[in-house]
Protein backbone atom coordinates (compact mmCIF):
# COMPACT_ATOMS: atom_id res chain seq x y z
CA UNK A 1 0.00 0.00 0.00
CA UNK A 2 1.23 3.08 -0.89
CA UNK A 3 1.82 5.44 2.24
CA UNK A 4 0.35 9.09 2.71
CA UNK A 5 2.65 11.66 2.80
CA UNK A 6 2.03 15.44 4.10
CA UNK A 7 4.10 18.32 3.06
CA UNK A 8 4.47 22.01 5.08
CA UNK A 9 6.93 24.60 4.93
CA UNK A 10 8.09 26.35 8.02
CA UNK A 11 10.45 28.89 6.71
CA UNK A 12 14.02 27.45 6.00
CA UNK A 13 12.85 23.95 6.77
CA UNK A 14 10.57 20.97 4.77
CA UNK A 15 8.63 18.55 7.10
CA UNK A 16 7.43 15.72 5.72
CA UNK A 17 5.36 13.25 7.57
CA UNK A 18 4.85 9.71 6.07
CA UNK A 19 2.71 7.22 7.49
CA UNK A 20 2.01 3.67 5.80
CA UNK A 21 2.27 -0.18 6.43
CA UNK A 22 5.52 -1.94 6.58
CA UNK A 23 7.15 -1.70 3.06
CA UNK A 24 9.94 0.11 2.15
CA UNK A 25 10.35 4.00 1.88
CA UNK A 26 13.58 5.31 -0.21
CA UNK A 27 14.26 8.87 0.34
CA UNK A 28 16.74 10.92 -2.66
CA UNK A 29 17.62 14.49 -0.73
CA UNK A 30 20.08 16.40 -2.78
CA UNK A 31 23.03 17.53 -2.13
CA UNK A 32 22.91 20.73 -0.30
CA UNK A 33 20.32 19.58 2.56
CA UNK A 34 20.50 17.25 5.45
CA UNK A 35 17.43 15.04 6.45
CA UNK A 36 17.36 14.84 10.15
CA UNK A 37 14.02 11.62 10.55
CA UNK A 38 12.25 10.94 13.67
CA UNK A 39 9.83 7.57 13.93
CA UNK A 40 6.50 8.85 16.38
CA UNK A 41 5.39 5.19 15.44
CA UNK A 42 7.10 1.81 14.40
CA UNK A 43 10.35 1.08 13.70
CA UNK A 44 12.56 0.12 10.46
CA UNK A 45 16.54 -0.78 9.24
CA UNK A 46 18.03 2.25 8.52
CA UNK A 47 20.16 2.01 4.93
CA UNK A 48 22.62 4.68 4.27
CA UNK A 49 25.97 4.51 2.55
CA UNK A 50 25.76 0.81 2.75
CA UNK A 51 25.32 0.50 6.03
CA UNK A 52 21.95 -1.00 7.99
CA UNK A 53 21.36 -0.18 11.13
CA UNK A 54 18.13 -0.50 13.67
CA UNK A 55 15.75 2.55 13.92
CA UNK A 56 13.37 2.37 16.58
CA UNK A 57 10.83 4.93 17.87
CA UNK A 58 11.78 7.69 19.33
CA UNK A 59 15.00 7.52 17.91
CA UNK A 60 16.96 10.03 15.70
CA UNK A 61 18.78 9.75 12.88
CA UNK A 62 20.51 12.51 10.23
CA UNK A 63 21.16 11.53 6.47
CA UNK A 64 23.16 13.52 3.57
CA UNK A 65 22.31 12.04 0.25
CA UNK A 66 20.25 8.72 -0.74
CA UNK A 67 18.73 6.49 2.14
CA UNK A 68 15.86 4.28 2.61
CA UNK A 69 14.04 2.94 5.43
CA UNK A 70 13.06 -0.83 5.60
CA UNK A 71 9.64 -0.58 7.66
CA UNK A 72 8.55 -3.69 9.40
CA UNK A 73 5.13 -2.65 10.70
CA UNK A 74 2.87 0.11 10.81
CA UNK A 75 4.61 3.98 10.98
CA UNK A 76 4.73 7.22 11.41
CA UNK A 77 7.93 9.17 10.39
CA UNK A 78 9.01 12.59 10.34
CA UNK A 79 11.53 13.92 7.93
CA UNK A 80 13.35 17.16 8.15
CA UNK A 81 15.11 18.72 5.22
CA UNK A 82 17.15 21.74 5.88
CA UNK A 83 19.92 23.37 4.14
CA UNK A 84 23.51 22.56 4.74
CA UNK A 85 23.82 26.94 4.41
CA UNK A 86 21.73 27.27 7.54
CA UNK A 87 23.85 25.39 9.92
CA UNK A 88 27.18 26.96 10.86
CA UNK A 89 28.84 23.18 10.45
CA UNK A 90 32.56 22.52 8.92
CA UNK A 91 31.65 19.43 6.32
CA UNK A 92 33.82 17.39 9.16
CA UNK A 93 30.97 18.29 11.83
CA UNK A 94 28.42 16.78 9.16
CA UNK A 95 30.37 13.87 8.32
CA UNK A 96 30.38 12.62 11.96
CA UNK A 97 26.78 13.71 12.40
CA UNK A 98 25.44 11.64 9.61
CA UNK A 99 27.57 8.81 10.38
CA UNK A 100 25.76 9.07 13.94
CA UNK A 101 24.08 5.61 14.57
CA UNK A 102 20.10 6.25 15.80
CA UNK A 103 19.62 7.54 19.35
CA UNK A 104 17.41 8.86 21.73
CA UNK A 105 20.08 9.12 24.38
CA UNK A 106 22.38 12.35 25.33
CA UNK A 107 21.64 15.24 26.66
CA UNK A 108 20.35 17.00 23.12
CA UNK A 109 18.00 14.43 20.92
CA UNK A 110 15.72 14.73 23.08
CA UNK A 111 15.39 17.64 22.92
CA UNK A 112 15.65 17.70 19.31
CA UNK A 113 12.83 14.91 19.06
CA UNK A 114 10.66 17.21 21.37
CA UNK A 115 11.19 19.79 18.62
CA UNK A 116 10.33 17.78 15.48
CA UNK A 117 6.96 16.58 17.40
CA UNK A 118 5.65 19.98 18.01
CA UNK A 119 6.60 21.14 14.27
CA UNK A 120 4.02 18.60 12.83
CA UNK A 121 1.04 20.83 14.97
CA UNK A 122 2.27 24.22 15.46
CA UNK A 123 -0.37 26.51 14.51
CA UNK A 124 1.18 30.19 14.95
CA UNK A 125 3.56 30.87 12.16
CA UNK A 126 5.66 32.96 14.26
CA UNK A 127 6.19 29.90 16.59
CA UNK A 128 6.79 27.92 13.56
CA UNK A 129 9.98 30.50 12.95
CA UNK A 130 10.96 29.80 16.42
CA UNK A 131 10.87 26.16 16.29
CA UNK A 132 12.59 26.06 12.55
CA UNK A 133 15.49 28.39 14.38
CA UNK A 134 15.76 26.12 17.37
CA UNK A 135 16.06 22.97 14.96
CA UNK A 136 18.98 24.43 13.63
CA UNK A 137 20.23 25.15 16.58
CA UNK A 138 20.10 22.20 18.42
CA UNK A 139 21.28 20.53 15.41
CA UNK A 140 25.05 21.90 15.72
CA UNK A 141 24.55 21.50 19.74
CA UNK A 142 24.60 17.42 18.48
CA UNK A 143 27.61 17.69 16.95
CA UNK A 144 29.08 19.04 19.84
CA UNK A 145 27.42 16.48 22.80
CA UNK A 146 28.42 13.74 20.92
CA UNK A 147 31.70 14.01 18.66
CA UNK A 148 32.61 11.25 17.51
CA UNK A 149 36.39 10.40 17.31
CA UNK A 150 38.95 13.08 17.64
CA UNK A 151 40.98 13.53 14.49
CA UNK A 152 43.56 15.62 15.63
CA UNK A 153 45.18 16.23 18.36
CA UNK A 154 44.52 17.57 21.70
CA UNK A 155 46.48 20.99 21.03
CA UNK A 156 45.00 21.60 17.59
CA UNK A 157 41.24 20.48 19.01
CA UNK A 158 42.35 23.32 21.64
CA UNK A 159 43.55 25.67 19.29
CA UNK A 160 40.23 25.59 17.59
CA UNK A 161 38.20 25.95 20.30
CA UNK A 162 40.08 29.24 21.02
CA UNK A 163 39.33 30.19 17.59
CA UNK A 164 35.23 29.88 17.84
CA UNK A 165 35.34 31.68 21.12
CA UNK A 166 37.45 34.57 19.89
CA UNK A 167 34.59 34.31 16.77
CA UNK A 168 31.81 34.45 18.69
CA UNK A 169 32.90 36.84 21.22
CA UNK A 170 33.67 39.63 18.39
CA UNK A 171 30.95 38.76 15.98
CA UNK A 172 29.50 42.38 16.46
CA UNK A 173 32.83 44.06 15.14
CA UNK A 174 33.61 45.27 11.65
CA UNK A 175 37.13 44.53 11.64
CA UNK A 176 36.91 40.87 13.09
CA UNK A 177 39.02 39.18 9.89
CA UNK A 178 41.22 36.30 9.57
CA UNK A 179 44.17 38.27 10.03
CA UNK A 180 43.10 39.77 13.34
CA UNK A 181 41.68 36.30 14.34
CA UNK A 182 45.13 34.46 13.87
CA UNK A 183 46.85 37.84 15.78
CA UNK A 184 44.27 37.10 17.93
CA UNK A 185 45.45 33.70 18.22
CA UNK A 186 49.51 34.61 17.91
CA UNK A 187 49.54 31.78 14.75
CA UNK A 188 49.47 32.55 11.11
CA UNK A 189 47.15 33.64 8.98
CA UNK A 190 48.44 30.25 6.40
CA UNK A 191 48.17 28.04 9.72
CA UNK A 192 44.65 29.47 10.73
CA UNK A 193 43.48 28.58 7.64
CA UNK A 194 45.41 25.41 7.26
CA UNK A 195 43.11 24.80 10.87
CA UNK A 196 39.87 25.41 9.32
CA UNK A 197 40.62 23.79 6.05
CA UNK A 198 41.12 20.59 8.47
CA UNK A 199 37.30 21.16 9.77
CA UNK A 200 36.00 21.05 6.48
CA UNK A 201 35.41 24.84 6.42
CA UNK A 202 36.97 28.17 5.98
CA UNK A 203 37.49 30.99 9.16
CA UNK A 204 35.48 33.71 6.61
CA UNK A 205 32.90 30.91 6.19
CA UNK A 206 32.40 30.31 9.79
CA UNK A 207 32.15 34.01 10.95
CA UNK A 208 29.33 34.58 8.59
CA UNK A 209 27.54 31.45 9.69
CA UNK A 210 27.88 32.79 13.32
CA UNK A 211 26.92 36.52 12.54
CA UNK A 212 23.86 35.14 10.33
CA UNK A 213 22.90 32.76 13.19
CA UNK A 214 22.82 35.66 16.34
CA UNK A 215 20.74 38.18 13.78
CA UNK A 216 18.11 35.31 12.89
CA UNK A 217 17.76 34.81 16.68
CA UNK A 218 17.64 38.60 17.30
CA UNK A 219 14.86 39.35 14.88
CA UNK A 220 12.59 35.81 15.92
CA UNK A 221 12.57 37.66 19.30
CA UNK A 222 8.92 37.82 20.59
CA UNK A 223 7.82 41.69 20.84
CA UNK A 224 10.89 42.74 18.60
CA UNK A 225 8.97 43.90 15.19
CA UNK A 226 9.76 47.14 14.96
CA UNK A 227 13.67 46.23 15.10
CA UNK A 228 14.91 47.47 11.84
CA UNK A 229 17.05 45.14 9.43
CA UNK A 230 19.63 47.81 8.86
CA UNK A 231 20.18 47.77 12.89
CA UNK A 232 20.15 44.30 13.26
CA UNK A 233 22.98 44.35 10.47
CA UNK A 234 25.07 46.83 12.27
CA UNK A 235 24.83 44.60 15.64
CA UNK A 236 26.33 41.75 13.95
CA UNK A 237 28.64 42.80 12.15
CA UNK A 238 27.95 42.93 8.60
CA UNK A 239 29.15 45.96 6.23
CA UNK A 240 25.40 46.84 4.81
CA UNK A 241 22.17 45.80 5.08
CA UNK A 242 21.89 44.87 1.67
CA UNK A 243 25.11 42.49 2.01
CA UNK A 244 23.46 41.57 5.16
CA UNK A 245 19.51 40.69 3.29
CA UNK A 246 21.34 39.12 0.47
CA UNK A 247 23.41 36.86 3.21
CA UNK A 248 20.41 36.27 4.98
CA UNK A 249 18.13 35.09 1.93
CA UNK A 250 21.14 33.26 0.53
CA UNK A 251 20.62 30.99 3.63
CA UNK A 252 17.39 30.70 5.07
CA UNK A 253 15.48 31.24 1.63
CA UNK A 254 13.56 34.19 2.95
CA UNK A 255 14.53 38.10 4.31
CA UNK A 256 15.34 39.48 7.71
CA UNK A 257 12.13 41.60 7.28
CA UNK A 258 9.98 38.03 6.38
CA UNK A 259 11.54 36.02 9.37
CA UNK A 260 10.89 38.58 11.99
CA UNK A 261 7.40 39.44 10.86
CA UNK A 262 6.67 36.05 11.46
CA UNK A 263 5.93 35.08 7.57
CA UNK A 264 6.68 31.39 6.79
CA UNK A 265 7.04 31.05 2.98
CA UNK A 266 9.68 32.74 1.39
CA UNK A 267 8.69 36.04 -0.38
CA UNK A 268 8.79 36.62 -3.98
Amino acid sequence: MTPTTQDRTLGFLTVTTVRGEAQTVAHHPDDDHLVIGLHTEGRATLVRKGTAEPCRSGELFVCEGPFSLHESEDFTLHLVRLPRRALALTDRQAQALTGRAPSAEGPVAPLLGAVLRQLTGVRSERAALQLASSVAELVVLLVDADPGPQEHGDDREALVRRVRAHVDARLWDRQLTPASVAAAQHISIRYLHKLFEGEGSTIGRWIQHRRLEEARRELARPGRNDITVSAVARRWGFASATHFSRSFRAAYGMSPSDWRDGRIRPSG
